[in-house]
């Protein structure tokens, strides 16, 4: 099999026969606490559960076909600032790197899922040495064989466990982090540029009590509010809000920029799509994702395009002055891609 495409998405009540057969396929319930025999209802349920309780869990399609699943659960003893990451293949999907190619797409994904998180913790069975290489090639640390964990026995006889901690992952990958007090100066300093709060449409000169007040906000309410990180350094900012739409819902309006050091290296690009992996579990009742950009902004409409968005025609956009501003507006096709 060749690997054309590998991505993450969630689950929909249509996926519920496919993944019964991919879980009963020779040899994956031997290392998974699942019912057995495990049947379809099994898996509407599960499904349902990932949906209406927005459960961080993602299907992982390969060529666009549902191969696996991989996500976070309460380890043994519950405590929130540890999560338990695990994941699952159909037979035919074993040995091809599939398992260690979206472990690797996941695990940035893990600071913005879970914020009160501190350290991911995996445990895998004693004889599954292919499953034990996935975790080592993902930068987690071997704590030996155990049988219990936070005091409570594991559901299997005997595991190696495996942790990370989410600062690593921080620290050596690409991904969103919550914004910290500790980023005032940092976001001060990279979104100050004119040529940064022109774009934005945001108060000109920023000043550091606009930083504050900013980061003040995001931490003491639920704000989808990010900064995007390369290798622990901020490079910029990304976040998404709700809109009313014309039915009485709500859409879903996103926002990105990045420090003018920072241009032209595919952050932007990057960070748009893990945004787009998130909304699902973060915000997951709306009818449209949308973004606008002015319209002397081709970059950013490049971006857009780059990460499935399609440009459906020029609105005006309220400036907060007695101006408005023509933009572009982009609207999301979801493929599983």
């Amino acid at each position: 099999m060749t690997i054309e495409t590998l991505s993450l998405h969630p689950f929909r009540a249509e996926d519920a026969q496919r993944l019964t057969d991919l879980i009963t396929s020779p040899g994956v319930l031997k290392y998974l606490t699942l019912p057995t025999p495990y049947k379809l209802e099994h898996a509407q349920d599960f499904i349902n559960r990932c949906i209406t309780q927005h459960l961080p869990q993602c299907g992982v399609w390969v060529n666009g076909e549902l191969a696996g699943c991989i996500g976070l659960g309460n380890p043994p003893g519950g405590d929130a600032t540890i999560q338990m990451v695990g994941y699952w293949y159909g037979a035919a999907y074993h040995g091809k790197g599939i398992a260690t190619r979206a472990l690797e797409q996941f695990l940035p994904l893990i600071p913005a899922l879970a914020p009160q998180c501190h350290s991911i913790v995996a445990f895998t069975h004693c004889d599954n040495t292919a499953s034990q290489r996935v975790i080592e090639k993902n930068g987690f640390t071997s704590n030996g064989m155990v049988s219990e964990y936070n005091g409570k026995l594991l559901p299997f006889s005997a595991a190696y466990q495996y942790t990370r901690r989410v600062r690593d992952i921080i620290d050596h990958t690409f991904t969103l982090k919550p914004w910290e007090k500790a980023d005032t100066d940092t976001l001060h300093h990279l979104i100050s540029p004119v040529e940064i709060t022109s774009n934005l449409l945001i108060p000109t000169p920023y000043q550091l009590h606009h930083a504050q007040e900013f980061i003040r906000e995001t931490i003491s309410a639920p704000y989808c509010r990010y900064a995007i990180c390369s290798k622990g350094n901020i490079v910029g900012g990304i976040g998404a809000e709700y809109t009313p739409a014309a039915n009485g819902k709500q859409d879903i309006k996103i926002g990105y920029w990045l420090g003018t050091a920072y241009r032209g290296q595919g952050f932007a690009t990057a960070a748009v799509k893990l945004m787009l992996q998130l909304i699902p579990s973060l915000m997951p009742e709306h009818n449209t994702i949308y973004a606008r950009v002015l319209k002397h902004n081709k970059p950013s409409a490049k971006v857009l395009e780059n990460c499935g968005f399609t440009y459906t025609g020029e609105v005006l956009q309220d400036t907060g002055t007695d101006t408005a501003a023509e933009v572009y507006h982009f609207e999301y096709r979801n493929t599983l891609t």
